[in-house]
């Protein structure tokens, strides 16, 4: 066990060069009092023999203790070192673990930052889009509006083209047919006025009896043909006349449904575009906090020598080797 000084800190090696050494005592208390009376001759020859073995085996026992001691501290240096490396492992460890978290933590929070820069990027460009197409929409129905109100205009003035033209042609063939029906009565009255001229003259040459009356008669025969050709001139002219109003009439409604035809749909309202939905965020789950089980249990610091305690059992090895020396030594010696 390692010796410790009034302090509580192990002995170095001064204050174990000063410490009382229980080899030391150990041969002092058998050489002063070994329990057996020292009265004995001591030759010369035993007396050196006895010396230098005690001599050697206390300095082998130096040497065996110091060499246990630094055999010892080396074996605690070593241990320590080792305890220092595991302790520093352990940590650097555990930093590395924390590091990768951090690093985990910060990718994830990364990934958040650019998926929502892109949601407001797509965002923004949908709204784009949008408001686009919405104003494409707005302008085709401003347009349809403008086409379809300007295609009314075209028909309203068409129909009214159609009406104007159509009572002009009406208006022309009435006139025709009254002015024909004015040169008719200007020829039967030319007829009459002739009829009666020509009876007069037949009534003022003074015939008489037959001959008068067939005069009279060819008269009147003359206007008759007169009469019936110039009435059939009017029936004809009035029935051309109805044919040609009939056929203006038919000519209009045809213009009619031709504008009509041509007339542009009423266009209603285009439907607005689609507006696209927001992009819905994404979840994302950060790494659980470490516990101390992640890290594991730190290093055991390893079982110490004690330099002391190899030290003393170097020195009772040799104390027990001096001992038996001496020992036999004296049990040699002639008692007085």
């Amino acid at each position: 066990m390692m010796m410790m000084n009034e302090f509580g800190t192990p002995m170095n090696e001064a204050e174990l060069s000063m410490h009382p050494n229980p080899g030391k005592a150990f041969i002092q208390e058998q050489l002063a009092t070994s329990g057996m009376e020292m009265s004995f001759d001591i030759t010369g020859g035993m007396i050196a023999g006895a010396a230098v073995s005690t001599i050697g085996g206390i300095i082998g026992g130096g040497r065996s203790a110091a060499a246990a001691r630094a055999q010892a501290e080396a074996q605690n240096r070593a241990t320590m070192a080792r305890y220092q490396y595991d302790l520093n492992m352990w940590d650097m460890k555990k930093q590395q673990l924390q590091a990768s978290r951090s690093e985990a933590v910060d990718n994830i929070l990364a990934s958040a930052r650019n998926e929502g820069k892109l949601r407001a990027y797509k965002d923004i460009e949908a709204q784009e889009q949008y408001d686009y197409a919405l104003k494409i929409r707005n302008q085709k129905n401003t347009d349809n509006q403008i086409a379809f109100k300007r295609s009314e205009d075209i028909y309203d003035d068409q129909i009214d083209i159609n009406n104007v033209t159509g009572r002009a042609a009406m208006d022309s063939e009435i006139i025709k047919l009254q002015e024909q029906a004015g040169e008719a009565r200007f020829d039967r009255n030319e007829s009459y006025i002739e009829q009666i001229q020509n009876e007069g003259k037949l009534r003022a040459r003074g015939a008489s009896g037959r001959s008068a009356a067939k005069g009279v008669q060819a008269n009147l025969a003359d206007y008759g043909r007169q009469m019936a050709m110039l009435n059939a001139t009017m029936d004809s002219n009035t029935r051309n006349s109805r044919a040609a109003l009939e056929e203006i009439v038919r000519d209009k409604t045809s213009a009619d449904l031709t504008a009509f035809a041509s007339k542009m749909l009423k266009p209603g309202v285009l439907p607005e575009p689609i507006k696209q939905r927001a992009i819905p965020v994404a979840d994302y789950s950060l790494p659980r906090l470490l516990e101390d089980f992640d890290f594991g249990p730190q290093p055991v610091k390893g079982a110490m020598a004690s330099p002391g305690a190899a030290a003393s059992m170097a020195w009772g090895n040799a104390i027990s080797g001096i001992a038996g020396g001496i020992g036999t030594s004296l049990s040699m010696s002639p008692k007085s």
